[in-house]
């Protein structure tokens, strides 16, 4: 049934806009309808979170704890404001969201605590809604504006029932002012309202346009981030599809960095509850978080879900967010809602074990009180009591990589970006394939974060801005030829980009793509490649990350020319870079916000702070600091041969990065070992670093170059704490006989562990040859790792191989390359295998009449006598395959 309501709400320029019907209810219809039923007729204030009756049970929930702290800092009102509403900012932006911050705290002391200030408070803001920001349709004004609508949304519905006639026609027409102003821009064509700033001013105008019972800019709004509204109207971004898909990846990876993805969401996640809530509730309303009753165009995307389940797997070990993309070094802060808004079904127990594991750590950050107070449901907020984690360590989606060895301070944690979508934002940079690492209290390999206060002329067109944001230099990657990726370098930046992807049907600008990866435990890869890069068209890359005995990392690299084979091979200079972090805040004299442990950082853009070096030293083994003394002049390279291959060699290039933990009361090394040693190397120690708002570091990289037409090599980093007596490994470099391709023992006599690496260009078989410490082995493939303890077998993975031996002994035999992680089981070997095309495999077995099985049925199989492998056809995929 369809009733009608007429509502009138003024434009930008104080016109009427025309009458429009309010639905109420879905009437039969046999499909969801384009925008939420949302049921406001009739309805009484409050409403929009909570109706009257549950008032009581509100004010109950917060006497205790984590409410009863957070109602404290409502009582306390704003950071830095207090009641009545003291707004001292002087830039207009700001100080119009601090009044809608003072609105909304003392709303809902009002309506808890039925305090008089607090209601004065919201009312006395709530008049001047609007009339403060001079920025709120600009760069960056629109930013806050989002927010303050939000705000002053939840801050009438809450206060609207004791306000006087008077001061309700008064408040609704400065309301429905700014609703049809925001309005009136978010619909142009070149508007300034585009990734963040569309989403956080979108959802804050939905949920005004709720307040003010009314649906019609709700729907609009609505429709234009979830549904079928025509985006190629916006001039400033190119989008396909729903525009919540432009900035958030399938698999839940907001593109511009766990900062901005606090920033939208701490708008957004109030907007979709009470949308939510208004059409239909918890069983019934439009929920497109878990995606149940939404329409066609979102259809069963369960993206947001993703976010808000794995923010786990963006956190370093010390609570704080991976600093990539333009991330700052801080917890995310919205676990408890986010875990709240989640349904079984889609990961609420893995982010409430999140919130958990936060709040031990005292990093469970709140973005705004009231919303917590108002979203977080009981059974999450049992979790800041402790003992709750994830259920999941590592994980592997198209857009990242994270592997960690647990979830203590000291785990191991390993996180690489691969990013395989569109990337429309000027806040996501050039790091695919860049990887950072965490361990032992750590950060050890760090992303440089932000890089906005390297900007002393205020312009954020300075040369360090752009080497943070936009040169892939400032990441842990492999650059080519000295390019940094920028077109018309430090000037362009809309064309920063590390790769290009050779499909132009799809809209792809970041083409690392995710191909395999493995989760044991011991040990977890993953493989990511590019198909060509910017300036370097000949070139791609090939490089697996894996973490192995939960302590230590390889990283296999591969850079294929396509120009190989031919009478005059194009030689490229390879260089890929480490950046290093450890303690911050050791120098005499270092202002005191300098410090890991600093409670305060400053806020004003007026007060920046430079912190100096991070603290540790590079210490390079001989060989490597005379090449680092030439910088990377080339250093006498061995020319290449016809194919473009530089011949093996049994050497390695050394150093160590010399740290301490944050509270300075550890000693750490990580162990760096290039296999083999590069051909040139330097060492910069002043690399820039922006992990808080206002703050500066330098940290030290560095850079190992190699060169060739098309070449190969492996890193290995073994992170130490010297405090507490952890042995150091022995990585040496083994001699490789063969084809192309290079081998490094890592071994740790205490433990009687002797790990092989091996990298090849797949091209010919590579052999080590038996040994005191290690048996032989023969890999035809681009890498493998094997573990092994007293000679024997642990554990093997193999990246695009054909066949691997042991001992003589042939685990893994395919008709083409398979990337496969391998265990013993009984006399032969077990097998994890992702097939880029369908193969004819093979597998090491005891006994000839064995049979294969394939994802757990039965396959036929054909036992091979020679190899003493049985064989079976494997399709295309990620298949199991093993036998009895």
């Amino acid at each position: 049934m369809l009733i009608p309501r007429t509502l009138m709400l003024r434009s930008m320029g104080g016109k009427a806009l025309a009458p429009w019907i309010l639905l109420v209810g879905l009437g039969g219809c046999s499909k969801p309808p384009p925008c939420a039923p949302v049921q406001i007729h009739e309805r009484k204030h409050p409403f929009i979170a909570f109706d009257r009756q549950e008032i009581p049970a509100l004010r109950q929930r917060v006497t205790q704890d984590p409410y009863k702290t957070w109602m404290d800092d409502v009582r306390r009102g704003p950071p830095g404001q207090g009641h009545p509403c003291g707004a001292p900012s002087t830039n207009t932006d700001v100080k119009e969201s601090q009044l809608s911050n003072c609105a909304l705290y003392g709303a809902l002391s009002w309506v808890i605590e039925q305090r008089s200030d607090g209601l004065k408070a919201a009312r006395d803001a709530l008049l001047k809604a609007g009339d403060t920001s001079t920025g709120w349709s600009q760069t960056p004004g629109a930013w806050y504006w989002g927010g303050s609508l939000l705000n002053y949304a939840y801050a009438y519905d809450l206060v609207q029932p004791a306000l006087s006639a008077d001061d309700d026609a008064a408040i609704r027409d400065k309301l429905e002012d700014a609703l049809g102003k925001t309005m009136g821009v978010y619909e142009e064509f070149n508007t300034t309202y585009v990734t963040n700033f569309r989403y956080r001013v979108g959802s804050g105008a939905a949920t005004l346009s709720y307040a003010l019972g009314e649906h019609d800019h709700a729907c609009t709004v609505e429709r234009d981030l979830f549904g079928d509204a025509p985006l190629e109207s916006l001039f400033a971004l190119r989008s396909y599809g729903p525009y919540m898909q432009a900035c958030l990846t399938q698999d839940g990876t907001y593109v511009e960095g766990p900062s901005y993805q606090d920033d939208v969401f701490s708008v957004m996640l109030p907007y979709l509850q009470a949308m939510k809530r208004l059409s239909g509730g918890a069983h019934d309303g439009r929920d497109y978080i878990n995606a149940v009753n939404t329409p066609a165009a979102w259809g069963n995307d369960t993206r947001i879900a993703r976010m808000l389940r794995y923010g786990a797997a963006i956190s370093m070990p010390d609570g704080n967010a991976a600093t990539i993309e333009t991330g700052w070094r801080e917890p995310l802060q919205l676990s408890s809602i986010a875990a709240s808004m989640l349904s079984e079904k889609e990961g609420r127990r893995d982010a409430k074990g999140f919130y958990g594991w936060l709040s031990a750590k005292g990093k469970a950050a709140v973005n705004n009180p009231v919303y917590s107070i108002l979203y977080t449901d009981p059974d999450i907020a049992k979790a800041a009591a402790g003992g709750h984690e994830p259920s999941y360590t590592s994980i592997v989606t198209s857009d990242m990589t994270s592997l960690r060895s647990g979830w203590s301070a000291d785990a191991v944690h390993l996180l690489m970006t691969t990013e395989h979508e569109y990337r429309p934002s000027s806040h996501s940079q050039p790091d695919q394939t860049s990887f950072l690492l965490h361990a032992k209290g750590q950060y050890l390999i760090i992303d440089p974060g932000d890089g906005r206060n390297y900007d002393p002329a205020g312009s954020s067109h300075t040369s360090l801005f752009y080497w943070v944001n936009f040169s892939p230099e400032s990441h842990n990657l492999v650059t080519v030829d000295s390019f940094k990726g920028i077109r018309d370098t430090y000037q362009t930046p809309a064309w920063r980009q590390l790769g290009v992807f050779t499909d132009l049907t799809r809209p792809v600008d970041d083409p690392a793509i995710l191909r395999a990866s493995f989760l044991t435990g011991e040990l977890d890869s993953s493989t990511v490649t590019i198909d060509d890069y910017v300036n370097v068209p000949d070139v791609s890359t090939r490089r697996t990350a894996a973490l192995a005995r939960r302590s230590y990392v390889v990283v296999f690299d591969h850079m294929i020319s396509s120009g190989v084979g031919s009478a005059q091979p194009m030689l490229h200079y390879y260089d890929t870079h480490l950046h290093y972090g450890g303690w911050l805040g050791c120098r005499p004299g270092a202002p005191a916000v300098c410090t890991d442990y600093a409670t305060a950082r400053p806020t004003s853009p007026s007060t920046q702070v430079d912190c100096g070096d991070v603290c540790g030293e590079v210490r390079m083994a001989s060989d490597l600091a005379a090449e680092a003394a030439t910088g990377l002049a080339p250093s006498g390279p061995i020319p290449p041969d016809a194919a473009g291959r530089a011949p093996s060699a049994p050497t390695a290039g050394r150093l160590v990065w010399a740290t301490r933990t944050d509270d300075g009361k550890r000693e750490l090394e990580l162990d760096v070992v290039y296999v083999p040693r590069p051909d040139a190397f330097s060492v910069d120690r002043g690399g820039f670093t922006n992990f808080f708002l206002n703050m500066t570091f330098r940290h030290p990289f560095s850079v190992a170059r190699y060169i060739a037409s098309s070449t190969q090599w492996l890193t290995v980093l073994y992170p130490r704490d010297l405090t507490a007596g952890e042995p150091k490994p022995a990585v040496e470099a083994l001699k490789v006989s063969g084809g192309s391709g290079s081998a490094a023992l890592i071994s740790i006599a205490e433990q009687d562990t002797q790990d092989l690496a091996l990298v090849s260009d797949g091209a010919q078989p590579v052999e080590v040859g038996d040994g005191p410490r290690v048996p032989s082995a023969k890999l035809q493939g681009r890498s493998a790792l094997l573990l092994l303890r007293n000679r024997a077998l642990e554990r093997a993975q193999v990246d695009a191989g054909t066949s691997l031996s042991v001992g003589g002994r042939a685990l893994l035999l395919a008709t083409s390359p398979v990337s496969a992680s391998l265990r013993p089981e009984g006399a032969g070997v077990a097998a994890e295998l992702v097939l880029s095309s369908a193969a004819q495999v093979g597998l090491a077995v005891s006994q000839k009449d064995a049979q294969l099985t394939l994802d757990g049925k039965p396959a036929p199989t054909r036992y091979d006598a020679a190899s003493g492998t049985a064989w079976t056809s494997v399709p295309q995929g990620r298949h199991r395959l093993a036998a009895r």
